[in-house]
């Protein structure tokens, strides 16, 4: 199976320009309404509050985003594997010359694609079940 392997879930990266982007921010959010300007400051929390956030935050959302991939190559090979054996072998040497990113979103694409028509896999990906019939 042609896929893209993830990259490695890096920390989050704490610098002087996402700081000052952040300290922007929240000096635009007080000029921004400058007659509550003292109460949306005391609102704010600290610079080294947030970099705190984001890094819990950034931990949370690497694993999220890893698990919800992995899910989706899940649900992908599912698919594949409820189908014909000839078919899915189609579909595989389909998949393994297809100009396609090797990525689960695509595979479950050009599955839903052939499974409506959209997609003829005994021609080229792109090549329209609709448009072979016309011809």
């Amino acid at each position: 199976m042609r896929f893209r392997p993830w990259p490695k879930p890096e920390p989050y990266r704490d610098t002087s320009r996402k700081r000052a982007a952040f300290k922007r921010k929240q000096r635009l959010e007080r000029e921004a309404l400058p007659l509550f300007a003292e109460m949306i400051a005391a609102r704010q929390h600290s610079v080294e509050e947030e970099m705190t956030r984001r890094h819990v935050w950034w931990e949370q959302r690497e694993h999220e985003q890893r698990a919800q991939r992995a899910a989706r190559w899940r649900e992908a090979r599912a698919r594949l594997v409820a189908l014909s054996d000839p078919l899915r072998r189609t579909i595989r040497n389909v998949w393994r010359s297809c100009p396609y990113p090797a990525d689960p979103t695509y595979l479950l694409d050009l599955l839903h694609q052939i499974a409506v028509g959209g997609v003829d896999p005994i021609g080229r990906p792109g090549s329209s079940t609709a448009s072979a019939r016309h011809a």
